[in-house]
């Protein structure tokens, strides 16, 4: 029987207003005009195509919190998607205890990962119903696991084959690990390399170890073998949201369609996302998802408000979204209290010579514009869109080339540290931006049980999602252990004490060994161990003896008493984030970035039409990097990749131009032009 969806009212409108603490016309507008409006109390398939700063999750929650108060059904639930957890977080935030956020958190509803459902619905359960355990999902633990498995004879012909390092994931259900590159042709499915690596993968699942994206394998399998499956799943969401959809894989895009829509269309779909920022795919593969492509042009719906700037950063932005939707820039400028950023949003010219100077210039600058009150509360980011290292000398090649001591393992939104060191760093980043000690703890836990899988290959924390919880737990019965942990969490992250070269090597290194070894009671003591306990180049960019890590990626000026502080990092890695002032770095991938975009940023060239795959990912990255800010947009690009006439024609279009030297960078006059 079909599922009756409840109506929303203008009165429901009216009440999660309230709930959220918003204004009433929040998603109506002044005039009742907002496009908003018309998608919140939709409940019709639709593609809400909404630009940066919309309030788009704002909205799905909203939405989401009406639709708990006037749930009726038992057994039917509520379905939401997305790459993150970040409606889950917006919802815990959001509705805190009322009766809506605690409807929404449980029963009968799902709201998490795509992996996370794909994991709990289908792999997980059919994986055990097979008899193979679930000791762990684990790209690196699966991978060395099978590694292992191999002979010395196979494992060196891979090597000097130059094998793909891909070779070793599971690809079906037979445990076939596909046709893999082989030094310059592909490996056999008939030769003894092949059927060695097959037994490896066979064997690390009948252990329980698996990677993260071979779950989307064993739920294709189980639909294969019970297709009914769908519709058990159908018939308990019959609501599904899809939050952030312009970055799914082809992989979670067939399988989500293949799910909850191939064959019939009894589930109400809404995706939300902007394909203009779809970002999450290389650089040279920008097509995304062809199953199921988003935006479908007979149900879209389109939200060009930006609530996050003003009309001039909405003017500079727009032109590099792939479809632009001729961005409107609601956000008050120059708002009571606020210093005045109009007709201020900068280019910094730089050369070789004066590259390391970029981040000193517009620290200065940002003094210059911003109040002291309006530094100390506000959030200043510089990105680009390459931050690792690579073999070549294309400067400015990634981000650390204007800044040495510039970390790229602790810079993504979900960091992947490969030290101990690291770890804490990265959760102490992560506790500034959400304000919550806790995220800091759950990131010196999983060092902990990082340490310990080290020590024991044969230690498995199997799939608990509270670390620090699941640590305390291994300790129960080891009350010096677990003293010794707690003041390590007490020190590193309550207290937050400064972290040197000197304590962590004479104190909490050996503290942190002694936990592991209670845990697993080992105290193995391989190269692999020693690597993840070393201060190294993680604490900081090269902190000597005595010096405090800083390897935070906070850039301070002036360092000795800092007036501004800014965070460096990816685009990637701010992706979704709000940010007072951005600076956008020139960094190179075959080519400079920003210089192959200059007839976008001299308005020659609108949106992304006859550009090919690679331009169309530099345009979408640059484009969600130039739509982080609410007040200030600066760029920084190489003088030398200006032609005669160009500064001019930028000046014309709303730009200050400096050219930075050895002192005070020289803010250019219309008339004048950089030597070539």
């Amino acid at each position: 029987m079909a599922f009756d969806p409840p109506d929303i009212t203008d009165e429901a409108v009216l009440r999660v207003c309230r709930i959220l603490r918003l204004p009433e016309t929040a998603f109506s507008g002044p005039n009742g005009q907002d496009p908003r409006l018309a998608v919140l109390k939709s409940l019709a398939a639709r593609d809400i195509e909404a630009c940066p700063g919309s309030g788009k999750t704002t909205l799905l929650v909203a939405k989401l919190a009406i639709l708990a108060g006037l749930w009726t059904a038992p057994r039917n639930g509520l379905c939401v998607l997305s790459h993150t957890n970040v409606a889950r977080r917006e919802i815990e935030q959001r509705l805190g205890n009322t009766a809506e956020g605690q409807r929404l958190l449980s029963y009968p509803h799902f709201i998490g990962t795509i992996h996370g459902f794909v994991n709990e619905f289908l792999a997980i359960p059919w994986l055990r119903s097979n008899g193979y355990p679930i000791e762990m999902i684990d790209d690196d633990v699966a991978l060395r696991r099978r590694w292992r498995k191999l002979s010395h004879a196979t494992r060196r012909g891979l090597e000097n084959n130059r094998y793909d390092e891909g070779i070793l994931r599971i690809q079906d259900a037979a445990f076939g690990v596909g046709d893999m590159r082989w030094g310059r042709g592909a490996l056999g499915r008939d030769t003894p390399t092949y059927r060695a690596l097959v037994a490896a993968c066979r064997q690390s699942a009948e252990e329980g170890y698996f990677c993260h994206n071979e779950m989307f394998v064993w739920a294709h399998d189980l639909i294969d073998k019970a297709p009914e499956v769908t519709a058990f799943l159908r018939a308990r969401f019959p609501f599904l949201f899809i939050d952030e959809i312009q970055d799914n894989s082809e992989q979670q895009s067939r399988l989500l369609h293949r799910v909850f829509a191939e064959g019939d269309d009894s589930v109400l779909r809404q995706r939300y996302g902007d394909a203009n920022q779809a970002i999450y795919q290389n650089i040279s593969q920008s097509d995304g998802a062809a199953t199921d492509p988003f935006p479908a042009a007979d149900i879209r719906a389109d939200i060009p408000n930006s609530f996050r700037f003003g009309q001039e950063i909405a003017d500079f932005a727009d032109p590099l979204a792939l479809a632009p939707q001729g961005l409107r820039g609601n956000r008050r400028v120059n708002a009571e209290g606020e210093s005045d950023t109009a007709g201020k949003h900068a280019i910094f010219l730089f050369d070789d010579d004066s590259m390391a100077r970029v981040l000193e210039t517009y620290a200065a600058y940002l003094v210059e514009v911003f109040s002291e009150r309006e530094r100390q509360d506000g959030m200043f980011t510089a990105v680009g869109a390459v931050h690792r290292p690579g073999g070549d000398n294309n400067l400015p090649r990634n981000v650390g080339h204007y800044w040495p001591a510039y970390d790229p393992v602790i810079s993504r939104s979900d960091p992947q540290p490969q030290t101990f060191i690291q770890y804490v760093t990265a959760g102490r980043r992560l506790a500034e931006m959400t304000g919550e000690t806790h995220a800091l703890v759950e990131k010196i836990a999983e060092a902990v049980i990082r340490l310990a899988r080290l020590m024991a290959p044969g230690f498995s924390p199997g799939t608990r999602k509270r670390k620090h919880r699941y640590v305390l737990e291994l300790m129960e019965d080891k009350p010096a252990a677990k003293s010794a942990y707690l003041e390590l969490v007490r020190v590193m992250a309550v207290e937050r004490q400064a972290l040197t070269e000197a304590a962590w090597t004479a104190d909490w290194r050996p503290q942190a060994d002694h936990i592991a070894h209670e845990i697993t009671g080992v105290g193995a003591n391989e190269q692999a161990v020693a690597d993840f306990l070393a201060w190294g180049d993680a604490a900081g960019g090269g902190a000597g003896q005595g010096q405090e890590s800083r390897s935070d990626n906070i850039f301070r000026y002036p360092p000795d008493e800092p007036a501004v502080a800014v965070r460096v990092g990816s685009i990637h890695a701010v992706k979704g984030e709000t940010h007072t002032a951005t600076l956008v770095l020139e960094t190179f991938y075959y080519a400079h970035h920003l210089k192959t975009l200059k007839p976008w940023l001299l308005g020659d060239r609108r949106g992304g039409g006859g550009a090919n795959s690679a331009l169309q990912s530099r345009l979408k990255l640059h484009y969600v990097a130039m739509t982080r800010p609410a007040r200030l947009l600066c760029l920084a690009l190489r003088e030398d990749s200006l032609e005669p006439g160009e500064t001019a024609r930028l000046m014309r279009r709303g730009w200050r131009v400096a050219r930075i030297g050895p002192a005070d960078p020289e803010w250019l006059e219309a008339q004048e032009e950089p030597e070539q």
